[in-house]
């Protein structure tokens, strides 16, 4: 009996320490829904900031709340702890073979900040920094890029989010029982959010900037021509990635929505029934159907995603992006030199050079993403050709030839789609659009996490490789060289005062100049080169525009597709 009231007088006296130690040494809010606790954190050059992760910010997308636009949170009692990364929303893994990680209850986010409050002036508000993961809209977490980089000199707020991916977050019956886009919706909410509340860590919520790469850059796009996006933000910045791509747009939503409801039991005939069948499903069977619509090489790799919505009281995409008119704040777009290699060596490591060679005319469809997007079906075979011989002329796909195989993933993925983004805000702007291209290869590449024999210094400089000198990513320590050192400066530079200002600076060695607001001038530009230097550029065909423009494909618009449409084979 002594031994037992001992443990459990010890018991006491450790919670109360720690109640104690939590109360005096701990950064403390309160948010709309209630107060909550964060911790300390130090930069990567020993600077202390506050960080609050895993706070919600709308109610769990469970149960009845599955395929529902998000929902308002709850107040809740006593004290959130902020200490712990809120669950990750389900996607693939693609470090594990596409396993599904992650939990359906998963809209949280993430907040840094270098001074609360009551540390500084009364009224003296920080620039705030809200930024989109990427991950094809399949995957990812906000969790996964965080700031320590970015707030060593900089008093900035920054904001990472978790939005739901896939078909869990990207689903529509093409009506007004289930609308699609709810996982654009979820990022409205977090923006939203952080108007109501971003002043109690310190922000300003008449100063945000949107930024994002990949699927993020796609959301930013989004967010800057969608009425539901309206007044959240003041300036943007898009890293590998617009509404323009074609990836970003999905094709034939109802129909897919359709035919995983049929996989999984549920009747398709009514839409109501889809949803309230699907809502009985496990979440994770239903996560990880989207692999039922990559074909080959898990290409397509975006198979769900925005689309417009034709029925709901609320649309957040209305109409095709080229036809909404862009908000006019500042811009800064950017795409990295050789994008399209992260793709390239799922098929250089897999055997599939071959594959594709021999499959051109089937293949090709895929992994470019336009095999419902081909205006003439007659004219299936002939694009798949015209393809190859504008980037192969008469030689195979082959070893020799995988740098021919980069430039038309890179092109047709990312790199026009995203100037031709660039040019037409500035278009319909009169706040400036800037421009780089990344051509820097560091000690490392998101591909030496993918494979680590196929990157060396100095080589390739693909998807994602420019994001790791602005925030700091798990695996990546680039501080560990000089020279990247010296390029995480360079690029939290450009990012920080176009962030205070709407101009991003490079010092004095070069003029940025931003895109032209006439269409038929020279696309202006500027290349960050792997001498660290900035080279003030124009092309009148980036990205070899002019070539996928002329291809017989019907992007962004109505398209005819099989009624039974069982996988996109």
């Amino acid at each position: 009996m002594k031994k037992a009231c001992r443990i459990v007088l010890s018991l006491y006296l450790f919670i109360e320490c720690n109640l104690s130690c939590l109360a005096s040494d701990t950064p403390k809010v309160h948010v709309n829904s209630g107060e909550i606790a964060g911790e300390y954190q130090y930069t990567y050059n020993g600077r202390k900031i506050s960080s609050f992760l895993g706070i919600p910010y709308a109610s769990p997308p469970i149960q009845n709340y599955r395929f529902k636009e998000p929902q308002p949170l709850k107040p809740w009692l006593g004290i959130w702890n902020a200490t712990i990364p809120g669950n990750a929303c389900l996607g693939p893994d693609y470090k594990s073979n596409f396993k599904i990680i992650g939990q359906e209850d998963c809209l949280y986010l993430n907040v840094y900040t270098p001074k609360l409050p009551q540390e500084s002036t009364p009224g003296d508000l920080m620039n705030v920094v809200v930024y989109i993961h990427g991950g094809a809209f399949i995957s990812g977490e906000g969790i996964s890029s965080g700031p320590l980089y970015l707030l060593d000199t900089n008093d900035f707020v920054y904001v990472s989010i978790n939005y739901r991916l896939g078909v869990l977050g990207f689903a529509s019956t093409g009506d007004n029982v289930l609308p699609g886009n709810n996982g654009m919706k979820d990022q409205v909410a977090a923006l939203k959010w952080v108007q109501q509340n971003i002043a109690v860590f310190g922000g300003n919520p008449n100063s945000v900037t949107i930024a994002g790469m990949s699927a993020g850059a796609s959301s930013v796009h989004y967010h800057i021509i969608s009425p539901m996006s309206k007044g959240l933000f003041h300036r943007a910045i898009l890293q590998s990635g617009s509404a323009f791509c074609h990836w970003s747009y999905t094709e034939n939503v109802d129909q897919k929505t359709k035919y995983i409801a049929s996989l999984l039991g549920c009747p398709t005939n009514n839409s109501v029934d889809i949803v309230e069948c699907l809502r009985s499903r496990p979440a994770t069977e239903i996560a990880k159907s989207f692999l039922n619509f990559m074909p080959w090489k898990y290409n397509p790799f975006s198979p769900f995603g925005p689309t417009v919505e034709v029925a709901g009281d609320e649309k957040f995409l209305p109409d095709i992006p080229e036809k909404l008119i862009p908000y006019d704040i500042p811009v800064l777009i950017s795409v990295t030199q050789d994008e399209g290699l992260i793709l390239a060596v799922y098929i250089i490591y897999e055997n599939g050079l071959d594959e594709l060679n021999n499959n051109w005319n089937e293949y090709l469809p895929h992994l470019l993403d336009y095999n419902y997007t081909i205006s003439n079906e007659n004219q299936r075979t002939k694009i798949a050709q015209d393809i190859k011989k504008f980037y192969f002329g008469d030689q195979k796909v082959s070893k020799e030839t995988v740098g021919n195989l980069v430039e038309m993933i890179s092109d047709r993925l990312f790199g026009y789609a995203v100037s031709k983004a660039a040019q037409h805000i500035a278009t319909k702007n009169t706040a400036p659009v800037y421009f780089h291209e990344f051509g820097y290869s560091g000690n490392y590449s998101i591909i030496d996490s993918l494979n680590p024999k196929s990157y060396s210094r100095g080589t390739n400089v693909t998807h994602c490789d420019e994001t790791i000198y602005v925030l700091n990513m798990d695996g990546f320590p680039v501080y560990d060289n000089e020279e990247d050192a010296n390029m995480v400066k360079i690029m939290v530079n450009i990012w920080a005062t176009f962030i205070k200002n709407g101009v991003p600076e490079i010092g004095n060695s070069e003029t940025w100049l931003p895109v032209s607001k006439n269409p038929v001038d020279p696309f202006r530009f500027i290349k960050i080169t792997q001498q660290q230097t900035f080279e003030a550029r124009t092309q009148s065909n980036h990205r070899n525009y002019a070539f996928w423009s002329s291809l017989p494909l019907t992007e962004f618009y109505e398209v005819n597709a099989p009624e039974d449409i069982k996988t996109e084979l």
